[in-house]
């Protein structure tokens, strides 16, 4: 009798221990599945999802690591949980490229009480700082870090974030905020719902929202930024191209480095401006001219409230 309550006893620990390291596993996130491809420093990597997150790390190797997660009400889910089977799931290199994709099939009639349809899919991507990224999903948020070469972000209900990117950048989001940090190149970034945070922006920038804030901060670069429905506060650290900014529901607040040429168009139901050496028309809500000799163009309007100008 004590023999098998021993055995009884050390069988109820392991499932214990069993149990416990599962659990572990699961709370630190472990991936559903990890694969490791070789390439070049400039693979073109590819990566969508219909109900997740897509995250790019940048890093110096030649490899790319791709890290799926499966989660269901927020809990992460390892293959012995689930076969996601109602999930076309492929990931494979494609000569220099990895194509890393998670499609979910039609749901048919009873589709409903299928407990599958509440799981989401998200990736984790390392890859070459060179490679060519392009990250898509329908129902979370996209995020880049450390990539030099083209980067294409879009989702249609979550965040985008990008940070130390340089080279071109798209970036798109339907019903979510942008943040970006430290960015040199080309960029075009758009956001229907949400607001747009941007700080430490050189080369060119053209930024859009349709109903949210824009908040600039150390702008060093040619720059054009819009918004349907909130107000503009922009610094500058540099003044050497032209500004464009523009709300029709908003004021507009910037801090401008000194410089004594330079091209003036301010327009609002208020302007605030200390001018010096300035040639052109100044009205209560409009001024139009030039600075010194002028040069870049400084331009913002705003249909709803004023416009400020330090420097």
């Amino acid at each position: 009798m004590f023999e098998f309550l021993k055995k009884l006893i050390l069988l109820i620990l392991s499932l214990l221990t069993f149990t416990m390291t599962d659990l572990l596993a699961r709370q630190s996130g472990d991936p559903f599945r990890a694969e490791t491809f070789q390439t070049s420093s400039t693979p073109d990597v590819q990566v969508s999802t219909s109900g997740g997150s897509v995250i790019f790390h940048g890093q110096s190797s030649d490899e790319v690591r791709v890290y799926m997660y499966a989660r269901r009400n927020g809990s992460y889910l390892l293959p012995s949980d689930t076969d996601l089977e109602n999930f076309d799931i492929i990931i494979e290199q494609r000569g220099n490229g990895i194509v890393a994709e998670a499609r979910r099939r039609g749901n048919g009639p009873f589709s409903f009480f299928n407990r599958n349809n509440n799981i989401s899919i998200s990736f984790e991507v390392y890859l070459p700082e060179g490679s060519a990224a392009d990250g898509r999903t329908s129902g979370g948020s996209v995020s880049a870090e450390n990539l030099s070469n083209a980067l294409n972000l879009r989702t249609s209900g979550g965040s985008v974030n990008a940070s130390n990117i340089s080279g071109n950048a798209e970036l798109r989001t339907s019903g979510g905020s942008i943040n970006l940090e430290n960015i040199n190149g080309t960029l075009s970034a758009g956001t229907s719902g949400g607001s747009i945070r941007a700080s430490n922006l050189t080369g060119m920038a053209e930024l859009s929202t349709s109903g949210g804030s824009i908040r600039l901060d150390g702008i060093a670069a040619r720059i054009s930024a819009r918004t349907s429905g909130g107000s503009i506060r922009a610094e500058f650290i540099d003044f050497s191209d032209d500004i464009e900014l523009r709300t029709s529901g908003g004021n507009i607040n910037i801090d401008l480095p000194q410089r004594n040429n330079y091209d003036l168009e301010l327009r609002g139901s208020r302007v605030d401006m200390q001018l010096r050496n300035f040639t052109g028309e100044v009205e209560r809500n409009y001024i139009k001219g030039v600075i010194g000799e002028g040069g870049p163009l400084l331009n913002a309007r705003t249909s709803g409230g004023s416009v400020t100008v330090r420097q």
